[in-house]
């Protein structure tokens, strides 16, 4: 008897953390509004053609609880298959990792946005806000209730493996899981048998002081350019060179590009392409790592009878604090510098010259974190 009660509350503790949601209507948007305004691409529950994966496209989901029990938490994904039995693979924010990415930018909405009803109930529920996913893979920090109902809009797109004809489907994975409502079926769309390039490879590498960027096409179609970027956290992103395309080709072509200044450490790039009409799509991620430059600083002239110059050699830095103190740590003068070029002269700003003596000049900035020792004659 003990037995089959332990039993019972295993089952039942179960029960409770694999509760399940119910994924019911979807539909495709396009990525040119808001959460109310943003045009529909197709009607309700009905597949689309992907043209260009470097497209922003917004799916918009209906999951709902109506199984009795506690609220259930949130902490799903977006998966992709190409086939409904699987396998599924996760969409991350990585670009060219997978066939799809999170779109990670919107001009129209932002992550977390809550959302309103635009999908008809399956079933007469509570509707309660959703959210909308731009710049995160996982929907988490929400729950929703017995006999309640709510849409998620996933901000997608494709990348430089997304595969031309081919239909893939996709399904909200977590608290959701597989459980489809009656009736209803898998967001699915199918690319075209045309998509603008097609990378052959592409690759970073150190030569001397810079990093050379190199990367081939198989095929091009409608191409105007390469952005060439680069990130030190694989999150934010600068643009460092332009390369203009060659439109369209069914020959390989082979491009290059050189990071002249690269950061010190880790130094990541993509080759973010765009087409003629304006769509862009991302690569995978490639990364080089360079030896960290410590900062030369000198500060001149040393002894001083007119005014104090500093420098920083080999590197810049922006947001430089100076301070300047005597021997016992008092505070004579302090500024900041904007932006301090590498191997430029930079003069305190004194409104007088101090007291002959020997003094302390402190520059501190990302990075840097130097105490010279000043004499003023």
């Amino acid at each position: 008897m003990k037995k089959i009660l332990i039993l019972i509350v295993l089952l039942t503790t179960y029960s409770n953390i694999f509760a399940f949601l119910t994924q019911a209507n979807w539909r495709w948007r396009n990525d040119d509004g808001s959460e109310t305004t943003a045009t529909w691409k197709a009607n309700q529950n009905t597949a689309i053609t992907l043209t260009s994966v470097g497209e922003v496209i917004r799916l918009r989901l209906e999951i709902y609880d109506n199984a009795g029990g506690a609220p259930i938490a949130l902490l799903d994904t977006l998966q992709y298959a190409t086939s409904t039995a699987g396998p599924w693979t996760n969409i991350d924010t990585l670009p060219g990792l997978n066939d799809f990415m999170i779109a990670k930018t919107s001009a129209f909405v932002v992550q977390d946005e809550a959302t309103t009803a635009q999908l008809p109930a399956p079933i007469a529920l509570t509707f309660v806000p959703g959210k909308i996913m731009v710049d995160s893979m996982v929907l988490k920090n929400y729950s929703i209730s017995d006999q309640q109902r709510t849409e998620v809009e996933w901000t997608i797109k494709g990348t430089a493996n997304t595969a031309t004809n081919t239909t893939y489907y996709f399904r909200e994975w977590g608290s959701t899981a597989n459980n489809l409502d009656i009736g209803m079926t898998y967001p699915s769309l199918t690319t075209a048998g045309v998509l603008p390039i097609k990378l052959a490879s592409f690759t970073a590498r150190r030569e001397d002081k810079k990093i050379r960027v190199e990367w081939v096409t198989s095929s091009e179609q409608n191409n105007d350019r390469f952005e060439i970027q680069r990130s030190s956290d694989g999150k934010t992103w600068k643009t460092i060179a332009n390369i203009k395309g060659r439109g369209t080709s069914t020959a390989s072509s082979s491009y290059q590009a050189y990071d002249e200044k690269p950061l010190s450490g880790i130094n990541y790039y993509v080759i973010k392409q765009y087409d003629v009409d304006g769509h862009a799509y991302e690569s995978d991620v490639r990364s080089v790592k360079m030896p960290d430059v410590k900062p030369i600083i000198s500060v001149y002239p040393n002894p001083s009878h007119s005014g104090i110059n500093f420098s920083i050699v080999n590197k810049g830095a922006s947001n430089v604090r100076a301070i300047l103190t005597n021997i016992n740590g008092n505070i004579i003068h302090q500024e900041i510098f904007n932006t301090v070029p590498a191997n430029t002269i930079n003069k305190l700003t004194l409104q007088h010259q101090p007291a002959p003596g020997v003094y302390i000049l402190k520059l501190r900035a990302d990075g840097i974190s130097e105490n010279l020792r000043v004499v003023i004659e």
